[in-house]
């Protein structure tokens, strides 16, 4: 552009415009120099004032968020890592709960009979024997009613404001209290205020017929222990309610071996060690003495039927932990003959979260030896799992093919399983639960669910290896999260401040393109 426009560069367009017009020179000379002028800003308006804002932001936008990329690396990894410590650590516990049941529910597994008078259920402690039981009175609950009312909506309290009346339950030491206003003194009002307390009494209006109501308290406790005692302030209210017993409360007596025994309740879970009777009937009289009832027998049988399916769930379990483990700590070559020059592998996507971990490497190693261990001091017919037709399997992988499951799974032989479970029951549990002192499988690998899982009175369940471990990861991946939502605020304020300079720009372009306009019909005027 000619020296003498850049001494009205600073000029606003139509200031510019009218003093190219005003300079005294010749017309050819003054046409000469508009149109200079009007070539010279139509290159730098080749831009247009229609700029594609969007699609500029949009390529910003893309751009910018290449910073997160790293943050987001991590993310990923920790959420891996905290999924997969997560399904190991519930593979473990499904180790765990089996192997608890292996003891409770299968060697030492017992089963009941059936009874008439009474139900017995069997849990864990249960051990074989009989017992001669016989029920002589079942538990029964406390029920007061009072005296009989012409209207259940009717006022029986005094004038006064209120009043309070107190159900003392047994010897809780806990009363439950009502307070009843002057309206609310009727036989609907006072059952509903008491059952609004949620305790330990129900109360409710029972029709007798035309005109003929009681109100019916009864302890939700059985036996003396549900016994109610009933006051109120009101001598009013207390003389019209005129409370009086309709069942007293009564105790369950039952004779264990000929020894009588009185409970509160009809469940009792503490007269034999690992077995809960449910009464149901009183037993029938004996027919040589009338004054006696006759006694049923409970027989409490070893049970072992469940063994064999619980040796099956352990193996299951075993087997679906390594393929948990194989599937975290997969590793998959890079392909380095599809890579160009120059170009450096990376990692496969599908790497397991847990690759190069150096605590779930020892964990694993530990189980297997486990399993897989010697445990000649336990008994001397199976000192290994092998030895009961549990032997490990390991996969045939052709040359040039990979493995595609999990390495040193176990497998049953259920003939040779059976054949053992049949011949020598208590050996194999020797096997499994130890004997004598001399630890078992279940034994040792209590060593390491307390170390991996923690335990509440050896190790304290956050103090585990697992939980530790999750522990860190879950830091990491709430410091990294501020990190990416900081960079995301960055990127914001960055497209904020481009947005307006692209604003400004594109204004700009609409000005000169307005005064390039301008200049044409003005150098149209001239000619």
């Amino acid at each position: 552009m000619p020296a003498l426009f850049s001494v009205f560069d600073c000029c606003p367009s139509d200031k510019k415009l009218n003093f190219l017009l005003n300079i005294p020179m010749k017309r050819e000379n003054q046409e000469n120099l508009i149109t200079e002028y009007v070539m010279a800003i139509s290159g730098f308006m080749n831009i247009g004032s229609g700029l594609p804002l969007e699609e500029l932001l949009a390529k910003e936008r893309q751009g910018l968020t290449q910073r997160l990329n790293p943050y987001l690396q991590k993310q990923n990894s920790y959420k891996g890592q905290i999924s997969a410590w997560g399904s190991l650590s519930s593979s473990l516990s499904s180790l765990k709960t089996n192997l608890e049941k292996l003891q409770d529910e299968g060697f030492n597994g017992v089963s009941v009979g059936t009874n008439k008078a009474f139900q017995a259920t069997a849990g864990s402690g249960a051990i074989p024997n009989s017992y001669q039981i016989a029920v002589e009175k079942l538990a029964s609950a406390h029920q007061i009613q009072s005296k009989e009312q012409d209207s259940r909506t009717n006022l029986l309290g005094s004038s006064a404001d209120s009043r309070t009346l107190t159900i003392d339950v047994g010897d809780s030491g806990k009363p439950l209290t009502v307070e009843l206003k002057k309206d609310e003194t009727s036989l609907d009002q006072i059952a509903k205020k008491i059952n609004a307390q949620n305790g330990d009494v129900i109360a409710e209006v029972v029709s007798l017929g035309e005109d003929k109501f009681k109100l019916m308290l009864t302890s939700k406790k059985t036996g003396e222990a549900g016994e109610m005692a009933v006051t109120t302030t009101d001598p009013t209210l207390d003389s019209a309610l005129g409370l009086h017993d309709k069942t007293a409360p009564q105790n369950a007596i039952v004779h264990l071996n000929g020894d009588r025994v009185e409970r509160s309740s009809n469940t009792i879970s503490d007269l034999i060690t690992g077995v809960t009777l449910e009464l149901r009937e009183i037993s029938e009289k004996d027919p040589d003495d009338p004054a006696k009832f006759k006694p049923e027998t409970l027989a409490v049988t070893a049970d072992t039927s469940k063994v064999k399916s619980l040796i099956e769930e352990f193996v299951k379990n075993y087997n679906s932990y390594l393929s948990t483990a194989t599937k975290a700590t997969k590793y998959t070559a890079p392909d380095r003959n599809s890579l160009g020059e120059g170009e450096v592998p990376t990692a496969a996507a599908d790497n397991g979260a847990l690759l190069s971990d150096g605590t779930l490497r020892r964990l694993t190693s530990q189980l297997k030896s486990t399993v897989t261990g010697d445990y000649t001091s336990t008994n001397d017919v199976f000192q290994t799992l092998g030895k009961l037709g549990i032997t490990v399997k390991f996969e045939e992988v052709k040359e040039g093919e990979q493995r595609t499951g999990a390495l040193g799974t176990l497998s049953i032989d259920n003939k040779k399983l059976d054949e053992a479970l049949k011949s020598n029951p208590k050996e194999v549990e020797a096997l499994f639960l130890g004997r004598d002192g001399q630890e078992g499988l279940k034994g040792r690998m209590e060593g390491l669910f307390d170390t991996y899982l923690g335990d509440k009175d050896a190790l304290p369940k956050k103090e585990g290896a697992i939980e530790t471990a999750l522990a860190s990861l879950r830091e990491k991946d709430s410091r990294n999260a501020k990190q990416i939502s900081a960079v995301e605020r960055r990127i914001e304020e960055t497209l904020k401040v481009r947005e307006k300079e692209y604003q400004r720009l594109d204004a700009a372009m609409n000005q000169m393109n307005s005064m390039s306009q301008q200049l044409q019909s003005a150098l149209a005027g001239l000619v």
